[in-house]
């Protein structure tokens, strides 16, 4: 093997000194500058290590002696639920080390321009292209291509292994460039790890060595130190004007405290009613006070970073995967075509810059508008109300709210004189106005976050007080800890959730990995290509062709096609999509979990009926007329003593905290105001007064209360008793209750009641000993709640949307289980399951704790306590929250059996919904929800794919939302429809996404092999164009049409695949990639045993250079890898195209089918037809004048880099190119070079003696070898004889068939489904066996998630 091949440097100008004496001692020389360079890098960088380590261990030591620890813990505020612990460390900035580190940063950024500029001129040696001085002096100073690319491939490794390692490290570099210190008051910037901890096992006792051990802890130390570099932050301190110092970590502020010497955030405050009441009554704030508490909390605001448009594309192009794809694309440019690197250059450049300049940047912006707070606000300081910008709030600072058109609050805060109403629906998304309180002015008082605390956000409808006309709050939550800025954090730093697919990817680059290893080793060592730099920058480009780029480029293409549809405001979804990547998620949900409240049924509720109680006994049960609480029997009803007792008639009138606006609209919990309606009474100011004229005065509100599930009001009537009236689940309230005054059938009634679907709630009273309004106010809650007396029922009516019956239906056909997880009653629960069809089964037992023991009972015998196997096994259940979490943390062995028979969790409050969603999960289940308000944002974040039924601001931190109305009966609510139209898109992305893969499995299988093969056999390539059409127009073309087929409108009781190592997957790669392994092995046998063929290699036969591969196309052998690709590539991303039963049917996607069509004849018609001009582009039975002829072809010569418009240089040349030597040997001929080539200045014709001896017309140069093969072929040509072009035909032929038969018969029809019979049997009989394993709800292809 060869380094340099064609020298041209002149002895006079080495005599003259102009270049070196030997061009590649130079080359050599280069490489070993660079070597010198690397080395000197790596020796200062170890230095610098060596002493940032002692520097490191001496402070461990110091601290270790004063009993301390190297890192302190970071106090974080997670945006959701999950608990991440976090180490901050203490770093001093070096000029020494940031000189050395980012040396190796600076490196590959210089390197590419060096590289790049190589690349030119390597051009300018090869093409004569113009660069200064000339073309000549760059030839005489590298003395040839390879002179100057021998070095260029070492400088490519260097700057792409550099750049490699800083893309993925940068942040561990960046630390490294500093030194530690062991006091943070030194620190100029802090670092900040998750805490990841290394448990060791148990020790096996059969274990004698400790060979395994230290190798696991090896292992496991390597794995934690990866992990802490992918999540590690270093992060800027910055010191303010007055000396403090702080950080912004996850938009929080991070303040450095002295006591605790560590910084600490700061944005909230924890302020007792009273501390807050005292801040009111001294004047708020000082100016000084609110200065430094400024300068210490910083601003009122959510810093969202928008990054420019170049730091978008910086960021974008500095990840790892471009970094790897540009291997692939500057081997194809430094390895003499251009054409084909450019085209890989717009490929990756184009999705890069579509994903940062219109995917990422645009949903910055989106959040940083969201986020942003514009308005002047009034606050009081030193006494006297100030006018400020919202960013200017501090906390404590008293605030005064104002209302009116889109005033929105500024901050968090507690109420602390007035009265508020405003709309909280960007939180709870509910639309419903909220009545606040001020908080209690007595030592008992606890702020109740329903009632004294107002949130940043939230509309103010009405803000009213008794001082300064407005209501005023004390700011308690500024910034990104506001509840506002959490939601804006949970967009900005969304969970990760685990899926097969992306788990098992890095897998197949593995997989791939040893591939292109079994590849690049055949190369080494069975190849022989003239040249080193040849055979390296083969390997390159073999290496970019097995991990094709366009493979992510097709995935992101597909998710994004699938995004378009769903949120087109025009199509048929109308489901707004803020990460695409969650739609194939989706199409694999096997369990959806739903709220119950405004997701299945509507969000409102409607006072039905009231039941009284009296002397322990029911009265008979009256109903209103819901559609009109206002109408005049309602009224009439609730005056009448004989049907509502008067005890109950006051309860109903004064037991809540409704308001009224100045409009007379009603604001409040909306059971609330649906009683308050229909009672009819009139509100006054802290009175109620009835039609008839009674009046009660409010003498206390008793807001609900979370722990204590009750809520109520002391009341005096106008003979000046107290009554307290309480009201709560009817549970909580039996609780409580005096014994005597229960009625002896109130389980009984209760349970009728829930599971008529009502919602119920039990009310009580009792009456209190004559005092003054300020003795009731001091009253503990606890006392006024003890030994209430029931006074009745109060029913409540939740209808469920009409379309929600049909949701589920359809959810249930497509193998999606669904559960109800509600904060409501779980009788209610059942009720509403059996009515939309969640609840199957005749009999669903209740699960609930009785004496803190698991009980199950049966509602339908009156609670009678049974057995979950007894009298049905395969019955359904329920639990109440009690239940869930005993079975969940004390008896998870009956969970495991139980969880698929589970389908109603009932009483769960938000933490509870996010851990069901969590075990289904951890049963390798694909889970989503579906919940409407803020209080399931946390379900909605932690589902594989979550989908909130609002509009509302919170549910933006879902990845999907909708608020598409449904039709007919349902078209006032938001559509539970929307639930398996997303399921319906999400599995026909998915699988879009599968085909996409398999094609460029099969692609770079395919291609890879036959290039090999080829470079084996005799150094053979294929056309450039061929490259550039199978990049274009397969896998630019077809994938993009691919990715057009829409989903089909109903859901079949199975999901597509998602294991890309499963049996469906690998035999849609491997089927093809054999069958098309076997047509090759048998044509080139065909067209070898021709006794016409006569076999090339170009590099030694005709003395082709070896940087010219696209000019080793022209033989017998290549055309059958161009037929091939050409048909199995083309027929690969059609039959991945087929609708089966998750996408249209192909006859739908018109753009695949006429390019489809294109792509067979093409193929079919070079394999049949006679030499032309089309042929010739891809190098098919041509000839040398039918070459020729392709120069007249538009922008084929201006993008061609040889061959095309060239002469043939088949087989033949290599007689002409034998004979003109030896007469140029016997000194017959002069030749300008030491062989002769065919040029096209000369027609491609050798010189007229050796033209004498061989004519062009002789069978040995217009046929071949002698034999006559068609007629019509002129000069060297790769014609093949008319039979061998038939049977070429019915190879491709039989070929394209079966892979259609193949994929119509085994994937998509009865081979297939026969599978899944057998899938679905095997996981029913694992169920019935209550051995549940990962896979046994989902019904995938192979049985695989």
């Amino acid at each position: 093997m060869v380094l340099d091949g064609n020298s041209s440097t002149s002895s006079a100008d080495v005599a003259s000194g102009a270049v070196a004496a030997n061009p590649l001692d130079f080359s050599w020389h280069l490489i070993e500058g660079q070597c010198a360079l690397l080395g000197i890098m790596m020796l200062a960088t170890a230095a610098w290590n060596c002493a940032r380590d002692r520097r490191l261990a001496a402070v461990k030591s110091s601290l270790k002696e004063n009993g301390e620890k190297w890192g302190v813990p970071l106090i974080f505020h997670s945006p959701d639920s999950v608990p991440r612990h976090f180490v901050q460390y203490g770093y001093r900035g070096s000029y020494i080390g940031t000189a050395v580190i980012y040396s190796w940063v600076v490196l590959p950024l210089a390197g590419y321009v060096l590289m790049m500029l190589g690349c030119y001129i390597a051009y300018v040696i090869s093409d004569k292209i113009w660069f200064p001085p000339n073309a000549q002096f760059w030839t005489d100073f590298f003395g040839s291509w390879n002179g100057l690319m021998l070095p260029w491939c070492f400088w490519f490794t260097i700057v792409h292994v550099v750049a490699g390692i800083a893309s993925k490290f940068y942040n561990t570099m960046a630390a490294r460039s500093m030194m530690p210190v062991d006091d943070m008051e030194s620190a100029t910037h802090l670092v900040v790890d998750e805490d990841h901890t290394i448990t060791d096992d148990a020790p096996d006792p059969d274990e004698d060595t400790a060979e395994d051990s230290w190798l696991s802890r090896k292992v496991q130390k390597l794995k934690t130190r990866f992990q802490k570099a992918q999540t590690r932050q270093v992060i800027p301190i910055v010191v303010g004007e007055d000396g403090t110092r702080h950080v912004e970590y996850t938009c929080v502020r991070y303040v450095y405290s002295e006591e605790d010497r560590a910084f600490l955030p700061k944005g909230l405050a924890d302020t007792q009613p009273m501390d807050a009441i005292a801040t009111l009554r001294r004047g708020g704030l000082t100016d000084e006070e609110a200065e430094e508490s400024y300068a210490t909390c910083g601003p009122n605001s959510i810093h969202v970073h928008v990054p420019g448009f170049l730091e978008a594309l910086g960021t974008e192009f500095s990840d790892f995967t471009y970094i790897f794809n540009s291997v692939g694309t500057w081997a194809y440019v430094a390895y003499s075509t251009w054409n084909i690197g450019f085209v890989w250059l717009a490929m990756i450049a184009g999705s890069g810059i579509y994903r940062a300049l219109f995917i990422i940047r645009p949903n910055q912006k989106k959040i940083a508008k969201m986020a942003a707070m514009s308005q002047m606000c009034e606050v009081m300081r030193g006494g006297r109300w100030k006018e400020v910008e919202a960013s200017e709030i501090v906390l404590g600072d008293i605030v005064k709210v104002l209302d009116g058109d889109d005033s929105k609050l500024p901050c968090d805060g507690i109420l602390v004189d007035g009265s508020l109403i405003v709309n909280e629906s960007m939180l709870t998304g509910e639309p419903m106005p909220i009545a606040k309180a001020p908080v209690e002015n007595n030592v008992n008082a606890k702020v109740v976050e329903k009632l004294n605390k107002a949130y940043a956000g939230t509309l103010a409808l009405e803000s009213t007080g008794p001082n300064w006309g407005k209501s005023v709050l004390l700011c308690t939550n500024i910034g990104a800890l506001t509840t506002r800025g959490q939601l804006v954090r949970m967009v900005l730093f969304p969970a990760s959730v685990s899926f097969k697919y992306n788990d098992q990817l890095p897998m197949v680059y593995g997989i791939m990995s040893i591939y292109v290893i079994i590849l690049v080793l055949i190369l080494l060592f069975a190849t022989n290509l003239g040249s080193v730099v040849a055979l390296y920058l083969t390997v390159l480009c073999t290496i970019a062709m097995t991990l094709n780029p366009m493979l992510p480029v097709s995935m992101v293409m597909g998710q994004s096609v699938s995004a378009g549809r769903l949120e087109d405001p025009k199509g048929p979804y109308q489901i707004k999509c803020l990460q695409p990547g969650r739609i194939p998620i989706a199409g694999k949900i096997s369990t959806m979990v739903f709220d119950k409240t405004g997701t299945i049924t509507k969000g409102g509720m409607d006072f039905a009926s009231v039941i009284g109680a009296q002397n322990a006994q029911f009265c008979p049960a009256v109903t209103f007329d819901y559609s009109d609480p206002t109408s005049t029997e309602n009224r009439a009803k609730i005056a009448d003593d004989n049907l509502v007792p008067l005890v109950l008639r006051r309860a109903l009138a004064t037991c809540h905290t409704v308001k009224q606006l100045q409009d007379g609209r009603l604001v409040g919990n909306q059971v609330e105001c649906a009683m308050v309606k229909t009672a009819g009474w009139e509100m006054g100011d802290k009175q109620m007064i009835s039609p008839n004229g009674e009046t009660l005065k409010i003498v206390r509100e008793l807001e609900f209360d979370h722990h204590r599930m009750t809520s109520g009001a002391v009341v005096r009537d106008e003979t000046g008793q107290l009554q307290v009236f309480i009201k709560g689940s009817y549970e909580k309230i039996k609780a409580i209750a005096w014994p005597g005054s229960v009625p002896a059938n109130y389980d009984q009634e209760t349970m009728r009641c829930a599971k008529d679907n009502y919602y119920t709630l039990g009310i009580a009273y009792k009456t209190l000993p004559a005092g003054a309004d300020e003795q009731v106010a001091g009253l503990p809650r606890e006392e006024l709640e003890r030994d209430v007396a029931v006074c009745g029922l109060l029913l409540f009516r939740n209808e469920m949307k009409a379309d929600s019956p049909e949701a589920i239906a359809r959810l249930k056909a497509g193998a999606v289980r669904s559960v109800i997880c509600t904060g409501d009653n779980e009788l209610t629960g059942i009720a509403i399951g059996k009515k939309c069809g969640i609840v199957t089964s005749e009999l669903c037992l209740r699960g609930t704790m009785v004496n803190g023991r698991l009980a199950w009972n049966d509602p339908d015998q009156e609670g009678a306590i049974v057995s979950p196997e007894s009298p049905d096994p395969g019955c359904q259940l329920a639990l109440t929250r009690e239940a869930w979490k005993h079975i969940h943390t004390e008896r998870p062995d009956i969970l495991e059996e139980l969880w698929p028979r589970c389908v109603v969790f009932a009483r769960m409050k938000p933490d509870d919904k996010i851990n069901v969603v969590k075990y289904f999960q951890s049963r390798n289940l694909v889970v989503g929800m579906a919940g409407d308000g803020g209080n399931d944002c946390g379900g909605l974040r932690a589902a594989h794919a979550g989908i909130a039924l609002s509009d509302a601001e919170a549910s933006m931190v879902s990845p999907f939302s909708t608020g598409r109305k449904g039709k007919g009966a349902a078209k006032d609510d938001i559509s539970l429809t929307t639930v398996p139209d997303l399921i319906r898109e999400g599995r026909a992305c998915l699988a879009t996404n599968l085909a996409t893969f398999s094609y460029f499995m099969v692609y770079a299988f395919l291609l890879t092999t036959i290039r090999t093969a080829f470079l084996v056999i005799n150094g053979l390539n294929l056309g450039e164009w061929v490259w550039l059409t199978m990049d274009l127009g397969i896998g630019v073309v077809m994938m993009y049409f691919m990715t057009q087929s829409r989903a089909k409108p109903d859901l079949v009781a199975y999901r597509p695949t998602a294991t890309l190592l499963g049996l469906r997957t690998i035999s849609t790669v491997l089927v093809p990639y054999f069958a098309a392994a076997v047509c090759l092995v048998v044509m080139l046998a065909v067209v070898k045993a021709q006794p016409w063929y006569d076999p090339l290699n170009p590099t030694f036969d005709i003395h082709i250079l070896p940087r010219l591969w696209m000019m080793k196309g022209d033989n017998y052998d290549s055309p059958v890898g161009v037929l091939l690709l050409f048909g199995v590539l083309s027929t690969t991303a059609y039959v991945n195209t087929y609708g089966g039963d998750f996408r249209q049917n192909i006859r739908h996607n018109y753009g695949i089918m006429i390019v489809y069509a294109l792509f067979l004849f093409v193929t079919f018609f070079m394999c049949l037809s006679e030499p032309n001009e089309f042929n010739c582009i891809y190098r098919v039975n041509c000839d040398t004048t039918s070459s020729l002829a392709c120069r007249n072809i538009p922008v084929l010569k201006q993008w061609s880099v040889g061959g095309t418009g060239g002469c043939f240089l088949g087989p033949q040349i290599k007689y002409w190119q034998n004979t003109t030597d030896a007469l140029a040997s016997q000194g017959l001929l002069e030749l300008n070079d030491s062989h002769w080539h065919a040029m096209v200045e000369e027609k491609c014709l050798p010189p007229k003696l050796t033209l004498e001896k061989i004519p062009q017309e002789s069978t040995i140069i217009s046929t071949g070898k002698g034999f006559k093969v068609v007629d019509n072929c002129t000069g060297p040509n790769n014609c093949y004889a008319p039979d061998l072009k038939c049977i070429f035909a019915v190879i491709l032929a039989v070929y394209v068939l079966a892979h259609h038969a193949f994929t119509q018969v085994f994937l998509l029809g009865p081979v297939a489904k026969k599978m899944r019979r057998l899938q679905q049997k095997q996981d029913a009989q694992r169920l019935i066996g209550q051995e549940v394993q990962s896979t046994s709800s989902d019904s995938s292809d192979d049985g695989l998630i």
